[in-house]
């Protein structure tokens, strides 16, 4: 396992680890430090926050996905983007779990204010 560093994340250099996985899918199968979370049954809300790669969730995120059962949970994705959208982003994400009660998310920019994250969770009412 690898971790990524600052130029591999620079999406903007074609020849950086982002921009060669991007371009081919096969690269995108990324080893995690931990793939599950200890007392995982015992959480009924979850929330799964990521930074968007090209218009969809950073690959890295799906093997945490694939790897856990959200039967029985509430999912409220999260993202951070300088300019993406939030799109589609949930929603497959949600389709590679198979389970859970997937909500629809939010996407922040990198310079939201802590006031307002602390704002939309408690507009969640949970």
């Amino acid at each position: 396992m690898e971790p990524y560093s600052s130029d591999d994340l620079n999406w903007t250099d074609n020849n950086s680890r982002v921009s060669r996985e991007h371009d081919d899918e096969s690269l995108r199968d990324v080893e995690l430090v931990a793939a599950t979370v200890e007392n995982w049954d015992s959480y009924d809300t979850v929330f799964i926050g990521y930074p968007i790669w090209w218009g969809i969730a950073a690959w890295p995120v799906d093997g945490f996905v694939e790897s856990n059962d959200f039967t029985g949970k509430t999912v409220i994705p999260f993202c951070t983007s300088a300019s993406s959208s939030l799109g589609q982003s949930g929603s497959l994400l949600a389709e590679a779990a198979g389970t859970g009660d997937w909500q629809e998310g939010i996407r922040f920019r990198s310079s939201v204010a802590e006031e307002d994250v602390l704002a939309w969770v408690e507009g969640l009412g949970l």
